[in-house]
């Protein structure tokens, strides 16, 4: 099992206790030879229309990788995110394969070997020097097999063949019949990310690959995992450290653990027997150090190392991993329109601003540590505390886990169901069993985990997408997320909170669609509606809403093969898999701006609209007493497309990113309407009310002006207010009208400014506004390594947005190079703004004159829309 493993496993170095006898030559320590590099990658059988070249040849293929990477090094495969390349690569996925090489292994006397891999995708069997040793149906399984017998001193071979996962899906949907799902894929059958198989954001790439590590090990003895289960005090006086440390071990062995504290000080000991294949041992910790989300407070990890000892004090194996003393349960009160559903950690109340986690790639060896924690980071940058890993992908890895560990990112985790009925056969409930033990056992000791999920949408479907038809009296799934799922919890992790599925209403024939319970999926504003309707909401906690918008623009551009985004080009189209997506989009921009045909102005005003819509959402819901989180989706993307991703693929920030960052400011004062639901005006002239959001751990007390101007720029009214809001606070003032009240609606603007934030309601959507012609001065400079682009507002500008893609190559840089610290910012005229660039590795950049025509496209504004 793969570990969160600091120390050199089987190293043979001194150990952290400081007792125990060194290894010696009669019982050596365990030791790991890595499997991974450069194997020989040959195409075994496949479709008609599988190249020559790639029927005849001998491919190196790094390791861990998979075959289209393998492909694509060797140019046997051109970029299939590029034009139509994506229907080029089919019969990668419908072929068969063999990974081989040789190794040198030299036999341990006293010891066993074990052949391990951490993930092999997906049907896959194992050779070693010709001999079967072991199978694979499960892309998300570590599987082990003893090749003792069939290993030789010296030269040695394996081999891994795999058969096409697609033809192994389809095999089992004939024998046990078709399930419903939103693609004609039959995904649900079989244990793989169900993204590989296409999704309305990513594109149909069936991998197939040594994904993940593979090595050998050698032990007289080994530890699985170190499993430990937290118990905070509620007045954090006091933790409980209960250390299940799973192993294989000879009889008598014993084992010892020991904590130590992030000063790196002892903080508790404790030694016990091996009974079974497994030690238990408690560790009391006095005045500890809770682990906090990020802006509540430190995230101090302790230290927590396992060491594996025989009889007579031989040191076996040794391992550690890091912990968080934390505490987490969900408060699900029942309340006046039906029950709560929010995160409480050491005792406190999360309110949640979160993004929803997806593959950050079609071929998941290419999802670097670097990449990872660069979207991470993106992630805290922006605000957000909580990430929702979705269960159409793969279980998170270490890099991820540890990352979100030591920024104070809360992780909610789901099981691998999305949006489909499953099979509930006998094999397929082993292997998902398998799975959920293997995950929680080697996730358990992080912080950062704090919510495990059934599934994403399966009950939805079965209420809403009518599948009652199609699987009769069959099973669909609900043994997983009722019986299966919380059964491997109770015996291996019962300190998280766990909910089947989402979204979920409390119990399986409650309408998971509705409001009133639990966790609550927003779709309509996007499937039906302007975003306006976003306001007829009133949910407890929101797992999924959002808008579509496209990539940045040269991201886009990479990928079109020389077609201007927009309606017109079929190529765009090809890359937007939201279902009625060009309609969607155009529909979304009606109500708001005139309806540009393509190009930079189309590009432009579905960024744009995109941003507004999730941020007035969020901020909507930001507003209301009763929800306690809300969890935009998507962070991140896995190709170049149009989709609801606030970071594109190649790890540039949209609009919408920004617009987040404002909408998910611990500290937020946001303008709404004061009688919101299905009757309300979306204008404001109802009346409108300022409420201050603190998510902050102190008081926030603040001055805050409240003007109405006109669109030329002529303020109308002013107030200032006085106000505190406590922690974790909501505070809602309804607004005078005669500040508030607009006058000409057509032709007016209220602004609120606090604490340096400026937040503006329009009274009327763009198109029926009536500003002036934008006018604008911008001017470049450079110091200390940054370029400057200062803005002069001559006429009221909302919403200028910087796309430092666009000027990347003036720079003679690559287009994600760059990023701006601000964007949509609001000038008033005679206001200036200087947005700062700067190389995201942090070199400095080089002066170079930024052409007229690239300003142009690098800075816009709203009005340039409209007017």
């Amino acid at each position: 099992m793969t570990l969160s493993t600091e120390l050199s496993t089987g190293s043979g170095t001194g150990s952290a206790f400081g007792t125990g006898t060194a290894a010696d030559a009669s019982t050596p320590p365990a030791t790991r030879h890595d499997l991974g590099g450069e194997w020989q990658l040959t195409w075994l059988a496949g479709p008609d229309d599988t190249p020559a070249a790639v029927r005849d040849a001998a491919l190196p293929a790094q390791v861990p990788g998979e075959v289209h990477t393998a492909l694509l090094a060797a140019g046997h495969l051109t970029d299939p995110d590029v034009g139509l390349g994506e229907m080029t690569q089919d019969w990668v996925g419908r072929s068969q394969w063999s990974y081989r090489r040789s190794f040198d292994f030299t036999p341990v006397p006293g010891t066993r070997t074990d052949l391990v891999a951490d993930g092999l995708d997906t049907v896959a069997e194992v050779y070693v020097n010709g001999r079967h040793v072991g199978a694979a149906r499960d892309q998300h399984l570590v599987h082990r097999w003893p090749v003792d017998d069939v290993l030789d001193p010296g030269d040695n071979t394996i081999e891994v063949r795999f058969d096409s996962a697609w033809d192994a899906a389809l095999a089992h949907e004939r024998a046990h019949g078709p399930l419903p799902s939103p693609y004609d894929e039959p995904y649900a059958h079989i244990r793989k990310t169900a993204a590989n198989f296409g999704w309305d954001w990513g594109p149909h790439y069936v991998t197939a690959g040594i994904w993940r590590g593979i090595r050998l090990e050698t032990y007289a003895g080994r530890i699985d995992h170190i499993r430990p289960l937290v118990r905070l005090a509620a007045d954090h006086g006091t933790a409980e450290v209960t250390t299940h440390v799973r192993v294989e071990a000879p009889a008598g062995a014993r084992v010892l653990v020991e904590l130590t504290g992030p000063d790196g000080r002892p903080a508790g000991n404790a030694t016990g027997q091996v009974v079974g294949e497994e030690a238990v041992l408690k560790l009391a910790v006095t005045n500890p150090e809770p682990w906090w989300p990020v802006g509540l407070g430190a995230q101090p990890l302790y230290r927590l190392t396992a060491r594996l000892d025989a009889s007579d004090g031989t040191v076996l194996d040794e391992t550690a991993v890091r912990v968080g003393l934390r505490s987490v349960v969900v408060d699900e009160t029942p309340d006046a329109l039906g029950t709560r559903w929010a995160l409480v950690v050491n005792g406190s109340t999360v309110r949640v601003r979160g993004y929803n986690w997806i593959p950050d790639d079609t071929l998941p060896s290419r999802e670097t540590p670097q990449r990872v924690v660069a979207r991470i980071d993106q992630a805290v940058a922006g605000n957000a505390n909580l990430l929702r890993v979705w269960g159409g992908g793969h279980f998170a890895d270490e890099h991820f886990l540890d990352a979100c560990d030591e920024r104070g990112l809360l992780v909610w985790h789901d099981f691998l169901f999305a949006c489909a009925a499953y099979c509930e056969d006998e094999e397929t409930a082993a292997l998902v069993t398998a799975e959920a033990e293997q995950a929680v056992a080697r996730m358990s000791p992080h912080p950062s985990l704090v919510v495990w999920c059934g599934g994403n949408e399966t009950v939805l479907g079965r209420h809403h997408w009518g599948w009652a038809d199609q699987i009769g009296e069959r099973g669909w799934g609900a043994h997983y997320y009722l019986d299966v799922l919380p059964d491997v919890l109770a015996r291996l992790d019962p300190t998280r909170p766990y909910v089947p599925n989402s979204p979920w209403s409390g119990s399986l024939d409650a309408d998971p669609a509705a409001d009133t319970h639990g966790l609550s999926h927003l779709w309509d504003a996007w499937n039906e509606a302007d975003y306006a309707h976003y306001r007829d909401h009133d949910p407890s906690f929101v797992a999924e809403m959002g808008w579509c918008g496209p990539a940045a623009w040269t991201t886009l551009e990479r990928v079109l093969d020389g077609e201007n985004p927009g309606p017109a080009s079929s190529l765009t189209r090809h890359h937007l898999r939201a279902i009625d997506g060009m309609h969607k989009l155009t529909r979304g921009l009606q109500p708001h701006v005139p309806t540009p045909a393509e190009g930079a102005d189309w590009h432009f005003a579905t960024q744009l609209v995109q941003a507004r819509a999730v941020a007035a959402g969020v901020e909507w819901l930001r507003s209301r007493k009763r929800c306690a989180g809300t969890v935009v989706w998507q962070l991140n993307d896995c190709w170049p497309a149009i989709s609801w991703s606030a970071v594109d693929v190649a790890g540039i920030e949209k609009p919408l990113w920004y617009a987040l960052r404002h909408s998910f400011a611990p500290r937020l004062a946001t303008v709404q309407p004061v009688s919101p639901g299905p009757t309300h005006d979306p204008t404001g002239t109802a009346g409108l009310a300022l409420t201050l959001v603190n998510d902050s751990a102190a008081d926030w007390t603040s001055q805050v002006s409240v003007f109405r101007i006109s669109l030329d720029g002529r303020e109308l009214a002013r107030t200032r207010l006085e106000v505190s809001c406590p922690p974790s606070g909501l505070l809602t003032l309804p607004l005078d009208p005669v500040v508030a009240a607009p006058t000409d609606p057509h032709s007016e603007l209220l602004i609120v400014e606090t604490d340096g934030a400026r937040t503006t309601w329009a009274y009327r959507p763009d198109r029926a506004l009536t500003p002036p012609p934008p006018a604008r001065t911008v001017t470049t400079s450079y110091a200390d390594g940054a370029l400057a682009l200062t803005v002069t507002a001559e006429s009221v500008l909302r919403d200028m947005c910087v796309f430092p893609d666009r000027l990347a190559a003036a720079l003679g840089l690559p287009a994600h190079a760059l990023t701006s610290d601000t964007s949509l910012v609001t000038l008033l005229p005679g206001e200036t703004h200087t947005f700062r660039l700067t190389a995201r590795d942090g070199s400095a950049l080089s002066e170079a004159r930024i052409p007229e025509p690239v300003l142009r496209l690098a800075v816009r504004s709203a009005e340039e829309l409209t007017t």
